[in-house]
């Protein structure tokens, strides 16, 4: 579990170092240019992407197989449907849930400034979200935390439910947003359970996807164009009510689909 620890939280230094070294070389190099509104999107591109970089070195000096140590085993048609329907349904009701823990905690100005970086002007900047955001972002941080961390800890504790856990309050902290805390843990539970019952990541990486596209959608469209979607200031009772129906049926689909793995042994400890 100590190599686990280590190496994930390394990979994650490695991409800030580098990015502060970045940011001070740039502005050696440019230091009267103007800033292209673009680098921040720029940045979230070339980061998600780094982060695989010590990952991939410290597997291959462990001498660890990157297809098994990542949970990057090939699933079937029907789990991977089972993944769409969960990933649109928890991303409706997770929506649903921002809204409400932001009436009581409202995101402060400082944040909600942040996520300008999520409208989108032009073209260039519709390639470098979607592929930053929608596509990199899901496949890296699905392979580092839900296909090797929690991997590592599901050998380490001998029980995966500890690890899904475990990894999910890692995946919540590491992305430095309090007010976010409840709904990102809740979510990695979910990307969690989907790796370790299929024993691959990409149904996973489908459902980080979808949330994410879903955010991105919903910033890009103007708020009195969304009476489709909301009531208010929020998701409205019959799309809730969809969003639920689907993501029963998908987990149902997943679980028929996926029989149980075999139990780790200090599980079956547990249950004598």
């Amino acid at each position: 579990m100590r190599f686990a620890f280590l190496a994930t939280i390394g990979s994650l230094m490695f991409v800030l170092v580098v990015g502060i070294l970045g940011a001070v070389l740039f502005q050696r190099l440019r230091p009267t240019a103007a800033v292209d509104a673009n680098l921040p999107r720029w940045a979230i591109l070339i980061g998600e992407a780094l982060i695989m970089v010590p990952l991939v070195y410290i597997l291959r000096r462990s001498n660890l197989p990157l297809r098994e140590t990542l949970r990057l085993r090939a699933v079937t048609g029907p789990t991977l449907r089972a993944a769409l329907m969960i990933g649109l349904g928890a991303a409706v009701l997770i929506d649903e849930l921002d809204r409400l823990i932001a009436l009581v905690f409202p995101l402060p100005p400082s944040v909600m400034g942040a996520m300008d970086l999520l409208v989108i002007s032009n073209m260039g900047e519709a390639l470098l979200m979607i592929g930053g955001a929608v596509v990199l972002a899901p496949l890296v941080e699905e392979a580092l935390f839900r296909g090797f961390f929690q991997g590592q800890l599901e050998l380490g504790y001998r029980d995966a439910t500890k690890a899904v856990l475990f990894s999910s309050l890692l995946f919540m902290l590491l992305h430095f947003n309090p007010w976010w805390g409840v709904q990102i843990y809740i979510f990695g539970m979910v990307l969690g359970f989907l790796a370790w019952r299929t024993g691959s990541i990409w149904p996973s990486i489908y459902v980080h996807a979808i949330n994410n596209g879903l955010a991105l959608m919903l910033a890009n469209v103007d708020s009195g164009s969304q009476e489709w979607y909301l009531t208010g200031q929020h998701v409205s009772p019959g799309w809730l009510l969809v969003a639920a129906l689907l993501l029963y049926a998908g987990f149902r689909l997943l679980l028929v689909e996926n029989p149980p793995p075999p139990a780790l042994s200090g599980e079956e400890g547990s249950r004598q």
